[in-house]
């Protein structure tokens, strides 16, 4: 190809194809005058372009969600100024009028002048739509095709995919014993159900391996904590992260600097959000991997191995599944499906025959399908070889010692026997086969300070998840390998505690900040989630309106919601407990504040406090912690410390109330007091029989029923000085790198450490790694004679 580059050539390709001819021209040291674009960046000088102000402008104006936005905006360049037949095509010429009116599209006037200079080469693409190819016809432009025809194409057809992945490994390993660089090796093909397994079997033979993009900005902690603080001043905003991971920091300010147009923040959240959906962070840290590429990539000098040649995955295959479907493709310049499909096909199969050193292989069924080989290979003339496999060459110990022990497993278990399973006898005496180590081998304590980047972060979750198991710590908090996936339970949550704050603190429209919540989101409700939606939006506002009531039960005059309180606990290195508070309510007198915590909840959490010498259970004990320590309040004494249950719990129902009483009952506070009613009062004037926390009344002669949870100063100040041993016990055994497979039983039965853990396959743990701890039936280790 490059000899057909000449001065003044316009290159039209993508961006690995426009790396490799910026490259080879180079090499041949020819200094030319060239430019070069994708086909996109062509077509928006050619037609026009937009920007996020005109996604900004229809997603504030008409409430589309940014990704539809962009459906529409990329669904305009085919489009005539005429009326067509379809309502559909209608709207979309009127959306295009409308944006030109408002100089929402950017048109480059001089661009087919400045073209005329040009002799414009369009690479191989896998398909050019009508208007595309009409447009560059007209401009008589120069289509490159590659019509190098590799006649020793070999196809490879096996059992299972991982035979397929083990072979592919082990033809790498004798490319790089041969001297070939291993960033010319390339792998087309893999879909998400290749993932795991090349992963872990690559791993196995020790070949490095980009296998995606990276992960999404959006999963990344310091993103989550720019949108938990995020306001409608976009300086404050970055202010906020400005002292995180700078390479973190810098992609999120490059994205909010795309929109300096607009001062109010506010309004163009979901815009930022869906950028941050769509930026990648690149973990690859190695210079030398094996890259996965698309098909079209283009192939100079390289080594490819086309995996996974099976039926539905190549070729590709489109589905009338678009905006604009076949049905109303007649009036305008598209291909339909079975056009498209068509011509990827004959693209696709041009493509193959024109990569040199390439093998290709496909599987016939992984560990839950059965496959088909591609229809690709009777259409190309391929034949299928034979692998001879040769057992005594070996590039991979470990995968050698899995293949050995399944041999074994299929001879104990079926009586299965080859002539390898000697080979492999003799070649490994002992295996220690059927006999497994669980055990935690341990870290180096300064390493570990180091992949810290000598910062620990502790808070009332990760706490717990160490005082259950500190395994489940290490594996969750260290390693980071409970990926948070947002269901639609943890969604009605956070819109639950998002909207609830709002409107209590601002009194605002509670149906309109629903609504604002989820297209910051950019997310669509499907008509199941939308009735949930409405149901959770009437359960806000009548939480809302009990809480406003119990408003007249307390004499403490002042509030603060969401409170962020971050304790210092550095040792050698800098250590912080953090903490989010729904309400604090307090209120000054001369010589002290009395103060009353209150978290929300929206799921159930166990509130008793027998557990806190096992480190157990302490989300409200940490919050007087908190409080105390922070230095908020001067001389707090606290008259209470509770948790309320504002989503809907199971009613059980009461025939001498109505429903709507036992809703309101259902909301009271649960958690503890302080036994002293002067100072409770001051709280709950109904202390008495209260209407603000549940269980908690008085006999006739003044006493605190048996089922009031009370508790007098002495014993909430030693519940503060507890917590705070246990959490210095904790911060202690992390950091000397104490991450033992450890998980706690309350006596023989209540199992707290592998209770939803999502690592019990990883552990492997056994009875004997169990903590038991004895089921401690009061709270005599406080002192006194309370109810609690």
């Amino acid at each position: 190809m490059i000899k057909d580059i000449q001065d003044n050539t316009l290159i039209i390709c993508e961006e690995n194809c426009k790396i490799k001819i910026l490259k080879e021209l180079t090499n041949n040291s020819l200094f030319l005058n060239i430019k070069i674009m994708s086909k996109k960046e062509f077509f928006q000088e050619y037609l026009f372009k937009y920007n996020e102000e005109t996604i900004s402008y229809l997603s504030n104006k008409y409430n589309y969600k940014v990704d539809i936005v962009k459906m529409y905006l990329n669904n305009l360049y085919f489009l005539e100024d005429k009326e067509y037949s379809s309502d559909k095509l209608n709207f979309l010429v009127k959306l295009k009028k409308e944006l030109i009116e408002n100089n929402l599209l950017i048109f480059n006037d001089n661009f087919q002048d400045y073209l005329k200079k040009y002799n414009i080469l369009v690479m191989d693409y896998p398909y050019l739509e009508k208007y595309e190819k009409e447009i560059f016809d007209k401009l008589n432009v120069t289509y490159y095709k590659n019509n190098n025809i590799n006649n020793s194409i070999k196809l490879y057809e096996f059992e299972t995919l991982e035979e397929e992945i083990i072979y592919v490994c082990q033809s790498i390993c004798k490319l790089i014993k041969n001297g070939i660089d291993i960033n010319k090796i390339k792998l087309v093909g893999i879909t998400d159900n290749y993932i795991n397994e090349v992963e872990r079997i690559f791993s196995f033979f020790k070949i490095p391996i980009k296998l995606n993009k990276g992960s999404l900005l959006y999963s990344n902690v310091i993103a989550k904590k720019f949108l938990d603080n995020y306001t409608d001043n976009m300086s404050n905003n970055i202010l906020n992260i400005q002292n995180e991971n700078k390479d973190i920091v810098k992609k999120i300010i490059n994205i909010c600097n795309k929109y300096v147009y607009e001062s109010d923040s506010l309004k163009i959240k979901s815009l930022i959000i869906s950028d941050l959906k769509n930026t990648y962070i690149d973990n690859q840290k190695q210079k030398k991997y094996i890259e996965v590429v698309d098909l079209f990539y283009p192939f100079q000098d390289n080594y490819v191995f086309l995996m996974n040649f099976n039926e539905g995955v190549i070729p590709k295959t489109y589905k009338d599944e678009e905006y604009i479907t076949d049905n109303i493709k007649n009036e305008i310049k598209l291909y339909k499906t079975n056009e498209k499909n068509k011509m990827y096909q004959e693209s696709a199969i041009a493509k193959i025959k024109s990569i040199d050193n390439l093998v290709i292989t496909y599987k016939l069924r992984d560990n839950y399908s059965e496959y088909y080989p591609s229809s690709l290979i009777n259409k190309m003339n391929l034949e299928k070889e034979r692998i001879d496999k040769n057992i005594l060459e070996s590039y991979s110990y470990l995968n050698d010692l899995i293949i050995y022990g399944k041999k074994l497993d299929e001879f104990i278990k079926y009586g299965s026997y080859d002539d390898s399973l000697n080979i492999y006898k003799n070649s490994f005496k002992d295996i220690s086969y059927k006999s497994f180590d669980n055990s935690f081998k341990g870290i180096n304590k300064d390493e570990l300070k180091e992949y810290l980047n000598k910062k620990l972060v502790l808070s009332y979750s990760s706490l717990n998840n160490y005082n259950k198991c500190a395994f489940r710590y290490y594996l969750a908090n260290i390693l980071k390998l409970d990926k948070y996936e947002e269901s639609f339970e943890t969604f009605i949550g956070s819109l639950f505690h998002d909207v609830l704050e709002k409107c209590l603190i601002n009194n605002l429209n509670v149906d309109e900040e629903v609504k604002n919540y989820i297209n910051n989101l950019d997310r669509v409700l499907t008509i199941k989630e939308e009735f949930f939606v409405k149901k959770v939006t009437n359960d806000i506002k009548f939480v809302i309106n009990v809480l406003n009531k119990q408003k007249e039960y307390t004499a403490l005059d002042k509030v603060l919601f969401e409170k962020n309180i971050v304790i210092d606990k550095s040792r050698d290195i800098n250590v912080e407990f953090t903490g989010f508070i729904d309400k604090i309510l307090y209120k000054e007198n001369n010589d002290n504040t009395l103060v009353s915590i209150i978290d929300y909840k929206t799921g159930f959490i166990d509130i008793e406090l027998k557990y806190l010498p096992y480190g157990l259970s302490l989300q409200l004990p940490i919050y007087l912690y908190l409080v105390k320590k922070s230095n908020l309040f001067a001389n707090p004494k606290f008259v209470g410390f509770y948790l309320q249950y504002v989503l809907d719990k199971d009613i059980i129902r009461d025939y001498k109330k109505n429903y709507e009483e036992e809703k309101s009952n259902n909301l009271k506070l649960m958690g503890y007091s302080n036994s002293n009613v002067h100072s409770l009062v001051e709280f709950d004037n109904s202390f008495e029989n209260s209407s603000l926390i549940k269980g908690l009344k008085t006999k006739t002669n003044g006493e605190f029923s048996a089922y009031s949870k009370v508790l007098d100063d002495e014993k909430i100040n030693k519940i503060i000085d507890l917590t705070e041993i246990k959490i210095d016990e904790a911060i202690n055994d992390i950091l000397e790198a104490k991450f033992l497979i450890n998980p706690k039983k309350i006596g023989y039965e209540k199992d707290l450490g592998c209770m939803y853990c999502k690592f019990r396959d990883i552990c492997n743990r056994k009875e004997g790694d169990y903590i038991i701890l004895e089921d401690i039936k009061s709270l005599d280790f406080l002192g006194g004679e309370d109810n609690a």
